[in-house]
């Protein structure tokens, strides 16, 4: 009996019309890991048409129910806003792809001018000498 009594907990554990998107998908979570996807997709969008709201309806909610399966009535605006989204996801990817890239750069050209200060301080009077015969031109 404490099993169904758990579960009927989550089934009533509805976010109220004031609830934010992440309690809509936490309560997707609970009823998905009490009663499988199927079931808890049911549910949540009779819940939804009952409680849900439009300020919880957000580009996260809909991206995340609909890779649960559920696909939301986009009104015209929704769709500008996911694409916005969308577009700014893009960017931060390009960004961190950027800053990655240039941190690696960054590593590769210090450790060349630490192999050269190295080098330097190693042998410096063969080195000074290599040096000097690469940009010295020799006359005729």
């Amino acid at each position: 009996m404490a099993i169904l009594t758990g579960k009927a907990d989550v089934v009533n554990s509805i976010p109220s019309y004031n609830a934010k998107f992440e309690e809509w998908i936490q309560w997707h979570k609970d009823l998905k890991s009490n009663f499988g996807k199927k079931i808890a997709n049911s549910l949540w969008m009779k819940a939804w048409k009952i409680r849900g709201n439009s300020s919880a309806n957000t580009n996260e909610l809909r991206s995340y129910m609909e890779k649960q399966g559920i696909k939301f009535d986009k009104s015209a605006w929704d769709s500008v806003v996911d694409m916005g989204d969308n577009i700014t996801d893009a960017f931060g990817t390009a960004f961190q792809v950027t800053k990655f890239v240039g941190i690696g750069l960054a590593v590769i050209v210090v450790g060349g001018v630490g192999m050269i200060v190295f080098n330097l301080a190693k042998s410096p009077a063969k080195n000074i000498g290599v040096a000097a015969r690469a940009f010295v031109t020799k006359g005729k």
